[in-house]
């Protein structure tokens, strides 16, 4: 049952959330007009301009089944999130992931004074993007129902606009609602984000797999290898992991990289709890946290240590927005499909709430997690957490262990970009076929080389992030605060809030209308100034 979910759960974040849907006929003429002009209108809209009234991009539907079928039908109805404990177990595993080990380095570098109020503002302003997503969401699932009723309301009485066969919805999800807000440029504004936001987060893999081992090997071994040459194992291994087009058989591996990241997280707490105790052993570290006894003790010296850390570090702490934006990066692209996937209209309603309790409680342990790991291990607490840990075969495990979840994480995380990147290619080279011989002559795009050319294209694009890797191997927290900053910061607080004021149609208040163009406009301040801040500081 656990692998069956997984698998739903790998449809939905690494598919349906990310793959364009198809143009039909109908949606296509009707949203042509504004295709051109969406993008270019949300500057007005950001800047709190009354936009003219203008024909929306409609919804695109296939008309090919019979029209008399249940809605019920949709194929994602049936997927993770069915119920709302999955769909809590989808909204843990959309977030939590190795990007929590960067948190006690981005407190240390930014001080508990700017870390703390920062990562409670980014998660205001999470919720309250992601409710705007929600909200519209509600919206176009709401007219969809309206026109499927009128359809087949038409065709009782004799009346029949369509071709024959009913409407199987499509699946609503982020880069959809950016399409039927702005059309076909906003829709591939989205998909390019996301499609950057992965590589980047297969970047800082490429970079934190190779720091683990080389802990590893010299702990294990005395070896002293280098990163480049453990980089260059990892690129071996994710060549022909990339090959893989069915990412429903990474479902075992998916669900075993989930068993060892929540290994790796105990453990490390563990270890952080029995420092803070000064036990230096292993078995001391584990049995820490299980010892009721020593609490009272084990809070005095939290304290201690808390008044001992910087308030305010002057010279890091503008990377820390960066660094709390990441943090939510894979739970925004899944937030539409999971509210899609939940069946009964009761729990459909209840979501939302739902959704941010969840994301309230997972950020207070990011918050316990990372304070916990900086009193224990200080200021020298590096950007791989794991790297700080004691030196032990207990702390080599952990290593181990989140190397190895990265390790099979890397396909799934690739396959958005990679996905985009193949179709962009497909679409160019198809093109200039054409052209060749005058017209389709069906030889192009056959299935062997349509293959032949998706391996050679990811095997180019997972060694391109290993050449940057390797420039960038010293500097993760800029990275992850780069990515943060420049993807992060649009995708999770500057489109969602412009998506609901150009759906909502008069449907909301202008003061919710004014709300959103603010945190856009936070949004995208906060990319400007900590992107520009983060280059000027790159040593």
């Amino acid at each position: 049952q656990m692998i069956s979910l997984d698998e739903s759960y790998l449809q939905m974040r690494y598919k349906y959330a990310y793959v364009a849907h198809p143009h039909d006929d109908e949606s296509t003429s009707e949203s042509s007009e504004s295709d051109g002009e969406g993008v270019d209108e949300a500057a007005g809209l950001l800047m709190g301009q009354q936009k003219q009234p203008q024909q929306q991009p409609q919804p695109r539907e296939t008309f090919q089944i019979d029209e008399e079928a249940p809605s019920t039908e949709d194929p994602h109805a049936a997927g993770l999130g069915g119920t709302l404990s999955s769909a809590t177990l989808g909204i843990i595993k959309g977030m939590v992931g190795p990007a929590i080990l960067y948190l006690p380095h981005g407190f240390a570098q930014a001080g508990y004074l700017v870390a703390i109020p920062v990562l409670v503002l980014c998660t205001a302003l999470f919720l309250w993007s992601s409710g705007c997503l929600l909200q519209s969401w509600r919206t176009e699932s709401d007219r969809s129902n309206r026109r499927r009723e009128r359809r087949r309301l038409s065709k009782k009485t004799g009346g029949n606009n369509h071709p024959s066969g009913h409407t199987q919805r499509i699946m609503l999800s982020y880069p959809e609602l950016a399409y039927r807000a702005f059309g076909s440029k906003g829709e591939k504004l989205v998909q390019v984000g996301i499609s950057l936001m992965q590589s980047g987060v297969c970047l800082t893999y490429l970079i934190f797999v190779p720091q683990n081992l080389r802990v590893s090997a010299f702990t294990l071994l005395g070896w002293d290898i280098s990163t480049t040459w453990t980089l260059a194992l990892m690129v071996a291994v994710q060549i022909p992991l990339s090959w893989i087009r069915d990412i429903r058989k990474l479902t075992v591996t998916n669900l075993l990289a989930n068993v060892l990241i929540l290994y790796g997280l105990i453990t490390c707490l563990g270890f952080a709890v029995g420092n803070l105790e000064k036990n230096d052993d292993d078995g001391g570290a584990m049995t820490a946290i299980a010892n009721s006894t020593s609490s009272t003790s084990l809070l005095q010296e939290a304290i201690h240590r808390t008044q001992s850390l910087p308030a305010f570090n002057p010279s890091g702490w503008f990377l820390f927005l960066g660094t709390s934006v990441l943090l939510f990066e894979g739970s925004i692209t899944l937030l539409v499909p999971l509210q899609e996937a939940v069946n009964t209209p009761s729990d459909r309603a209840k979501f939302p709430i739902l959704y941010s309790k969840v994301i309230l409680g997972i950020v207070s342990f990011y918050s316990f997690f990372g304070m916990t790991c900086w009193m224990a291990f200080g200021d020298n607490v590096r950007t791989v957490m794991t790297t700080s840990l004691p030196p032990g075969k207990l702390a080599s495990s952990v290593q181990l262990a989140y190397s190895l979840a990265v390790v099979f994480t890397f396909p799934l995380q690739n396959f958005p970009s990679l996905e985009i990147v193949c179709a962009t290619v497909e679409r160019i080279l198809s093109s200039m076929h054409d052209k060749a011989v005058g017209g389709d002559d069906g030889v192009y795009g056959s299935s062997n080389s349509s293959t032949a050319q998706r391996n050679i294209i990811s095997t180019l694009l997972v060694i391109s992030l290993s050449f940057i890797a390797v420039l960038t191997m010293d500097d993760l927290d800029k990275v992850v605060s780069l990515m943060g900053s420049l993807l992060g910061c649009p995708l999770a607080f500057v489109i969602p809030p412009l998506i609901q004021n150009q759906l909502a149609n008069g449907e909301i208040g202008e003061w919710k209308r004014q709300v959103n163009v603010l945190v856009a406009m936070f949004g995208v301040g906060a990319m400007i100034v900590s992107s520009i801040t983060t280059i000027l500081n790159w040593e």
